[in-house]
């Protein structure tokens, strides 16, 4: 993790510089990052420190979005064997199985509000039964206000350090409560979302049935 962020502010200057190029290939980096299994939130905050929050926001967009994408397809149609025969003897994605089969896209939708290794989580549903439209739509809608979340805090936080090394126009004070206040809410929600969507997987992983999808 070090390096990544070692990384990250070592280019930043680099994707500024590409204009909206430069947006279109962070994209991408976050596409890869989470390929390999690395936690995205530093990404996102650094989306919005290099590009203010609405491109920020279209660069983690595009690059979750392509992220769940390719996660889901290989693990349905390529490692599928492979994932199928370790995450099987995890009680954990049992129960998360079963509650897909039951509820489809609302659990998918619910998970994403669960701390869940991003990339992990991609793979372990590509899967489960449910298919591939229905996942991607639930999934790029649950995670709107995570990505919102972490490039807003990137920007403001931008924002913030260029008002006290004396660029960019001054801040008043009342700004800086509404930045804690704002940050105090939008956790709050989201751990209150996170122990319900675990209580839903509780409740609806109670049987024994598993629904992983079958090999095309």
């Amino acid at each position: 993790m070090s390096h990544l962020i070692e990384w990250l502010t070592a280019s930043q200057g680099y994707f500024q510089n590409l204009g909206w190029w430069g947006v279109l290939a962070f994209g991408a980096v976050i596409m890869v990052v989470q390929l390999v299994l690395v936690p995205v939130a530093p990404l996102g905050i650094a989306s919005g420190m290099m590009f203010g929050l609405g491109k920020g926001m279209l660069a983690v967009t595009l690059g979750t979005a392509l992220g769940m994408t390719l996660n889901f397809l290989l693990a349905r149609h390529v490692a599928r064997a492979a994932l199928a025969h370790r995450l099987q003897r995890s009680e954990k994605f049992r129960l998360i199985d079963v509650a897909i089969g039951r509820e489809g896209w609302r659990i998918v939708a619910l998970l994403r509000f669960v701390p869940m290794p991003f990339g992990i989580a991609n793979f372990c549903y590509g899967l489960t039964a449910i298919p591939f439209w229905p996942y991607l739509f639930a999934s790029m809608a649950a995670i709107i206000p995570s990505n919102f979340f972490f490039v807003w805090f990137g920007a403001s936080a931008h924002e913030s350090l260029q008002s006290l090394v004396g660029g960019g126009r001054p801040r008043q004070p009342f700004e800086y409560v509404m930045l804690v206040v704002g940050l105090a809410a939008t956790f709050a929600a989201l751990t209150y979302i996170s122990r319900i969507a675990r209580a839903a997987v509780a409740n609806h992983g109670t049987g024994t049935e598993t629904v992983v999808a079958p090999a095309e």
